[in-house]
């Protein structure tokens, strides 16, 4: 039976790489070891909100083996061996079915709060009160829960979450996936239709009871690794052979046993240069500048410069981001597709910019 105080475990994921924020963002450097929002990195802000309500011994962070150096320096407050490492990137699904071979043997009555690494969050008390109450409906009514968004524009870049009911907890109806614009206005004018987050929380025992039921090619290969010592090299091999499938789509976009709180707290994934922008006070022509800059009959752009000066007259809607070894230059409309370049960068064989 589920203690009273259930015990919390915050599960972080911070493997992503975000190529989105190319070139401040690389390989050995992704978005989430960045100040992108504030003077912290994403991953330290990430982990500090959650204190005094975890342990720190309660808190794990999964990313790949290349990172897992880089986020034991930040977090030096964690215990060296909650920083659990993935043998590759495969997406979710695999990701938190690692973290949950591996952190039930210590926690089998725990409930896991699954956060991004790389997200932006405010009012942190509102965010922890929020945290609470899913974790009581996930330890009482045993369903898997997830905040939700309530959207304030209709946007095409995120999934959608349908919901019936009222109060601090609703039942999902229904995950819808990133809409065009016409249906996005009509989901914000619904009312009943929130942003997916992709935040989640739910007990141990019943993670793992849905993910067999749901998504057993998934879990069921790191539980026969688990079970036979959980051999470092032989991880390599299990995980190759894992679907690369995010948690939505193997089990909560399956599942009957979902609910969802609506958040309270404000929330950006700052998916992208133009989110960054937000979070920065623009000049009278709209133009938000920071580093080595000098903008002349400019309006709506964004640079952010580094050592080089960066000087621009009679430009419009730019972000312009300099690094060392690379300028980027792009539309504000066309920012998503900075990702892109770092695909055309990969075709080219350009490691050096990676």
């Amino acid at each position: 039976m589920m203690n009273a105080v259930p015990e919390k475990i915050a599960v972080v994921m911070a493997g992503g790489r975000g190529t989105r924020f190319w070139p401040r963002s690389r390989g050995h450097r992704p978005k989430q070891f960045l100040a992108m929002v504030g003077e912290e990195t994403l991953l330290n802000q990430t982990v500090n909100r959650l204190e005094p309500d975890f342990k720190p011994e309660n808190i794990y962070i999964v990313t790949t083996e290349d990172l897992a150096a880089e986020a034991r320096r930040l977090l030096p407050q964690l215990p060296s061996g909650n920083v659990l490492t993935e043998p590759e990137g495969r997406n979710t699904a695999p990701c938190l079915a690692l973290a949950l071979v591996t952190i039930e043997r210590a926690h089998p009555e725990g409930v896991m709060v699954v956060l991004s690494a790389d997200h932006y969050i405010g009012e942190r008390a509102a965010f922890l009160q929020d945290i609470e109450t899913a974790v009581q409906h996930a330890a009482t009514q045993h369903e898997l829960v997830t905040f939700g968004i309530r959207p304030t524009h209709p946007e095409t870049g995120y999934g959608y979450i349908e919901t019936s009911g009222s109060g601090p907890v609703l039942k999902v109806q229904a995950f819808r996936e990133k809409p065009p614009y016409a249906k996005a206005v009509e989901y914000l004018t619904a009312g009943n239709y929130f942003w997916n987050a992709g935040m989640f929380i739910w007990t141990l025992r019943d993670m793992r009871a849905e993910m067999l039921r749901h998504c057993p090619e998934v879990l069921a290969p790191l539980d026969t690794w688990s079970k036979a010592g959980g051999d470092r090299a032989q991880l390599l091999d299990i995980y190759r052979s894992l679907p690369k499938v995010s948690i939505d789509y193997a089990l909560m976009e399956k599942s009957s046993k979902v609910a969802v709180v609506p958040a309270r707290f404000p929330w950006s994934d700052v998916g992208s240069w133009p989110a960054v922008v937000e979070f920065r006070k623009p000049d009278e022509a709209g133009n938000v500048q920071e580093g080595n800059t000098i903008l002349l009959d400019s309006r709506n752009c964004a640079v952010f410069g580094g050592k080089r000066l960066i000087a621009a007259s009679g430009i419009e809607d730019l972000i312009v981001v300099d690094e060392e070894d690379a300028l980027l230059i792009c539309r504000r409309d066309k920012a998503q597709d900075v990702k892109l370049i770092v695909e055309r960068l990969e075709k080219l064989g350009r490691k050096d910019l990676l």
